[in-house]
């Protein structure tokens, strides 16, 4: 698993654990989402504890993720990139969580949105966040089927 899936699925669980997202439509998934980031984070945390630099940075994160998000993906890049066998340890970790389906959107006016139309979704998560001003026939998650088989 190469650092184009690893860093975007590990900065989502940072913006979890920030509290940054909101709660989903899937409130049971959503909770299972967040214990599994808070793991993601500790491990985080507890690698880059001897790092003074990384640990601040990954601290700034937490407190402003908009302004930090690009420090924060640079040095998880750079991190992953000069430990391979971290990456190793994160990749299983990710491949663990299972398939996500992670959905933002912001709208002034909205009119029959929906933000994930899934068939079939054996396992994993997913997580829908809407916003908008106004909104008619808006719908966070149609799933038709939902379950192992």
């Amino acid at each position: 698993m190469g650092l184009e899936i690893i860093v975007p699925v590990l900065m989502a669980a940072l913006l979890r654990v920030a509290g940054k997202v909101g709660d989903g439509v899937l409130s049971a998934i959503e909770e299972q989402s967040k214990n599994a980031a808070n793991g993601i984070v500790d491990r985080l945390r507890a690698w880059w504890s001897a790092d003074k630099v990384a640990s601040d940075e990954l601290e700034r994160y937490q407190a402003e993720p908009d302004i930090y998000r690009p420090v924060l993906e640079k040095r998880l890049v750079q991190k992953l990139t000069a430990e391979p066998d971290r990456q190793q340890e994160f990749a299983a970790l990710v491949a663990g969580l299972g398939p996500q389906v992670e959905v933002f959107q912001e709208f002034a006016r909205a009119n029959g949105v929906t933000g994930a139309r899934i068939e079939e979704l054996v396992n994993g998560k997913v997580h829908v966040e809407q916003r908008a001003d106004t909104a008619e026939n808006m719908v966070g998650a149609d799933i038709k089927k939902m379950g192992e088989h």
